[in-house]
């Protein structure tokens, strides 16, 4: 079993150094905490179809959620991490605490990836930099930011994520910019049979009502899922294909885990849910029993993702990256969701 390690990246103190030259004259900045990163929800509307594959709205039985025990699936494992991000008039600062947190039978391990970069788009302030700092010049900062996030987290998945896990990650597949980097990285894990779960806590989607009579009425789709299921029940399973690319579909079902609390869509690719060795219903069973393992009506959400965010926060915060933007002299301002 792999033991709980964090990596920083090889550029990240000589980053910080190059940055204090560069910031030394700045004037108007902003920095925040990013509580969730993912983009907001979007799904395709136009060649798009939905369909419906299990029309059963089925009772879940989380006390029989024993497979990791039960060597159904070798290894369990959650992933998260924390953003802190940083304007100016010079450009943007992100360091970005990944973590993927392993859970076997007996204990649980996180293993971090902290990385700090820099993105501009003035030639100036690159030529500043060093050939060991990562200051990225850019005609796209918001494009070089999601290409390097996602480079950054396939790769550090791929080396720590083990074959035959099963992973929850938060967040929808279909999400603007990010969902093709999504796909992509599905690929990748199908490629080492590893089976990706997606968990949405909140959404705008009227994918189930705009397609079906019986939820026309509701406000959207998670009002629809709440009206019509009980405490430990799972709604129908529905195969969404964007523009009629089935390399680009999911399945998705809602769970209700809590009474006076939201439903949770659960999202799968459909090409990793087609070639699932396990019983669907034993998996929700078992995403079910992590939501009471973790044991929070407030932050709902399965105790795997939990443990990764708490450990992703901690490693951004003992980094001493606080203080190091203090001593720059920048201005700072804290917006974080559960700090």
């Amino acid at each position: 079993m792999l033991k709980g390690k964090i990596t920083i990246s090889e550029n990240y103190f000589s980053t910080i150094s190059a940055i204090k030259n560069i910031t030394s004259d700045s004037s108007n900045k902003q920095v925040r905490l990013i509580s969730d990163y993912c983009s907001e929800e979007y799904i395709s509307n136009g060649k798009s179809e939905i369909k419906i594959i299990d029309s059963r709205i089925v009772n879940l039985n989380p006390p029989k959620a024993s497979l990791l025990h039960s060597g159904k699936i070798e290894l369990l494992a959650g992933y998260d991490e924390s953003i802190l991000e940083l304007n100016s008039l010079q450009g943007q600062l992100r360091c970005v605490s990944h973590v993927c947190c392993l859970q076997s039978n007996h204990a649980y391990t996180p293993v971090g990836y902290l990385s700090l970069k820099f993105f501009t788009k003035s030639l100036i302030i690159q030529e500043k930099s060093t050939p060991t700092s990562d200051i990225i010049l850019t005609t796209d900062i918001s494009k070089s930011i999601n290409d390097n996030y996602h480079s950054e987290r396939i790769s550090f998945l791929h080396e720590y994520l083990p074959k035959s896990s099963l992973v929850f990650i938060d967040g929808a597949i279909f999400s603007g910019a990010n969902t093709s980097y999504n796909f992509n990285m599905c690929d990748e894990f199908k490629s080492r049979d590893i089976t990706p779960l997606f968990f949405v806590k909140n959404s705008e989607s009227e994918l189930v009502k705009q397609s079906y009579d019986f939820a026309k009425d509701y406000n959207n789709d998670l009002h629809w899922a709440n009206s019509i299921l009980k405490v430990k029940e799972r709604s129908q399973v529905f195969h969404y294909i964007s523009d009629g690319d089935l390399n680009r579909s999911m399945i998705f079902t809602y769970v209700k885990v809590f009474e006076n609390r939201s439903p949770i869509r659960i999202e799968m690719p459909y090409s990793n849910y087609s070639s699932l060795e396990l019983d669907f219903g034993d998996l929700l069973d078992f995403v079910c029993f992590q939501y009471y393992a973790n044991g929070s009506v407030s932050n709902i959400q399965p105790r795997i993702i939990q443990i990764a965010e708490i450990y992703a926060r901690e490693i951004l915060k003992s980094t001493g990256i606080y203080q190091e933007i203090e001593k720059l002299g920048l201005t700072k301002i804290m917006n974080e969701v559960r700090f």
